[in-house]
């Protein structure tokens, strides 16, 4: 993927901390501005989770897995067609995925901007079944000779993980305007996903952003191989806590189908999402993540490309001239604008097929049971955390969301909560709640040590008495108190290693506004450091604020340990390290 911006950062290391104990909560805050918005981040995700997971199988050990079965699905659908004589190359073998749609929204109301309406959810599920499955009469139709009915279908989850009734979309009060970074969006994809082997997870969040500078459209995380030994490596861990995809609310859904959404121009037509299901079915960029015509999408039937592409270009366009075939703008897995993509390829095709028949929590999406419908009781009512996101504050004061799942009207609940496993303290909640209403209910503050914690909630009783399905009765969630330290100054020291000019580091005050480094925000100068350089810099601080510490490494390598023994170090002004690092 061609990265055309400032800086190509793609890990940053970031500490937030506060100069004094009782500083106030904050929201998060990004490093820097984007400076340009990209359709994909799967590629960048993929190498998150490398760096994660050395042990996560490579490109090539993953096409070595790959090829044979898709082979396979190429060989059986060949098969079928000669006895069938089917001019659509169907092999009869429909698959239909359920899909929970967590939107993470501001605290906006429903229907306004990230906080999307439920028509501009069912709109991309009604997208995403025209492109698998190139319906007629539809945008997702195409006579190109090897444009696939992929024979995947999708409907929004009608049971939960428990049993029960469900939409299929699940609402959290979670973000903020400053929009998610990648790596913080992997933590909040932990605490709400659903069962991956049985849901196909998405996530739609506002903006999203790598290392501050590199806006997002969505991004998948790839399937992975049987785990089977005998791949360099061995035996490949899975990532199943955050496996899903993320989409940015205004590229989910379209403009045609539901003309009053949260859209993004060029983005309008729901087609992110069919890109990034796509990689999350096995596929890659036409364009093989590599310029100048030496990329490899493992895909026979669609021509070589140079480089991704943007807009719409005029048809018969070919960047790759010494290369049979035009470049196949219209293919979902290019960067071209929604309005121009309609085409999976039967190689694609035969890849996904691959997929869904053999790849850990693919193949058992094809026999879940997500799309019956669950049980509805009387007495039901269900509880979402909302809230729990203290950044630089010392105290909480988590925020629920609280659901009649029943049909019966909830008048009064016994809502218990505790921190680890501290004694529980009961909440009670009175109104009136209907059934399928949701009320959000903020909780009192609470005071909480540094260090790592559990919050923890449940209902205890409705209407005076018990409820019927407790399976959705309790939640639990992670959170962390930073240490926060009482000094008016701090000390970073910089040793680089033997490529000082590819390091950029800023230090911010909780307005994201620049305090010092050598980067100035505003023309984009950057004053480099020398190789081996060790560098002290004195920063005043101010206590009861906030402040981020941002050091990128453009060459990816940090400052230890691949060319020289480099560090950073972050102190107060009595000696104490806040932070830290270098590889």
């Amino acid at each position: 993927m061609k990265h055309i911006f400032t800086f190509s950062a793609l890990a940053a290391a970031l500490i937030l901390f506060s100069p004094e104990a009782d500083a106030q909560q904050q929201p998060a805050k990004r490093f820097g501005r984007p400076v340009e918005f990209a359709k994909c981040g799967t590629a960048e995700y993929e190498a998150l989770l490398k760096r994660k997971q050395p042990q996560r199988a490579t490109t090539a050990q993953f096409e070595q897995w790959m090829a044979p079965k898709a082979q396979h699905a190429a060989a059986s659908r060949i098969w079928n067609n000669l006895f069938t004589n089917s001019s659509t190359f169907s092999t009869n073998a429909i698959v239909t995925i359920p899909v929970v749609v967590h939107v993470i929204h501001n605290g906006d109301a429903v229907g306004s901007s990230e906080n999307i309406a439920e028509g501009q959810v069912l709109s991309q599920i009604t997208v995403l079944n025209q492109d698998f499955r190139k319906m007629l009469n539809t945008p997702g139709h195409n006579t190109n000779p090897v444009g696939a009915d992929a024979e995947i279908q999708f409907c929004l989850a009608q049971r939960d993980p428990a049993g029960l009734s469900t939409s299929g979309i699940i609402r959290y009060d979670l973000g903020s305007e400053d929009g998610w970074e990648m790596e913080d969006v992997e933590v909040m994809k932990t605490q709400t996903q659903w069962d991956p082997t049985k849901y196909l997870n998405i996530w739609v969040v506002d903006e999203i952003f790598i290392g501050g500078f590199f806006q997002l459209a969505g991004y998948a995380q790839f399937p992975q191989d049987s785990g089977l030994e005998g791949l360099e490596g061995g035996s490949i861990s899975e990532a199943a806590n955050t496996d899903g995809v993320v989409i940015a609310a205004n590229c989910f859904g379209s403009s045609v189908l539901y003309p009053g959404g949260f859209y993004m121009e060029g983005r309008d037509r729901g087609r992110t999402a069919t890109h990034e299901i796509g990689h999350f079915f096995g596929l890659r960029h036409i364009w093989g993540d590599e310029q100048e015509c030496i990329g490899n999408d493992f895909c026979a039937d669609t021509p070589v490309a140079a480089d991704a592409n943007q807009g719409c270009p005029d048809a018969g366009w070919d960047s790759c001239p010494d290369n049979d075939g035009e470049d196949m703008i219209q293919n979902y897995m290019d960067y071209t604008d929604d309005t121009c993509q309609n085409i999976f390829t039967l190689g694609q095709k035969d890849r996904m097929m691959a997929v869904l028949a053999n790849s850990p929590r693919r193949a058992s999406l094809t026999t879940s049971n997500g799309c019956v419908p669950g049980e509805v009781f009387d007495l039901d009512g269900s509880l979402n955390i909302q809230g729990v996101n203290p950044e630089c504050a010392t105290t909480i004061t988590p925020s629920l969301s609280f659901t009649n799942s029943g049909n019966v009207t909830i008048t009064t609940a016994a809502i218990s909560y505790r921190i680890d496993e501290g004694t529980p303290v009961v909440y009670n909640w009175s109104g009136s709640l209907a059934a399928g209403q949701q009320e959000t209910i903020a909780l009192p503050e609470i005071a909480v040590p540094d260090g790592d914690h559990t919050f923890n909630v449940a209902i205890v009783t409705l209407n005076g008495g018990v409820d019927q399905a407790p399976a959705n009765d309790t939640k639990t969630q992670a959170f962390t108190i930073v240490t926060a330290y009482n000094t008016t100054s701090v000390t970073l020291t910089i040793l680089t290693d033997d490529w000082g000019d590819d390091i950029v580091w800023l230090l911010m005050d909780e307005n994201e506004d620049p305090i010092q480094g050598n980067i100035n925000m505003n023309t984009g100068q950057i004053d480099w450091l020398n190789d081996n350089e060790l560098s002290t810099y004195a920063i005043p601080v101010v206590n009861g604020q906030c402040y981020m510490l941002g050091i990128l490494d453009i060459g990816g390598d940090g400052l230890c340990c691949a060319n020289g023994e480099g560090y950073y170090r972050l102190e107060t002004a009595n000696g104490t390290i806040i932070a830290e690092g270098g590889e």
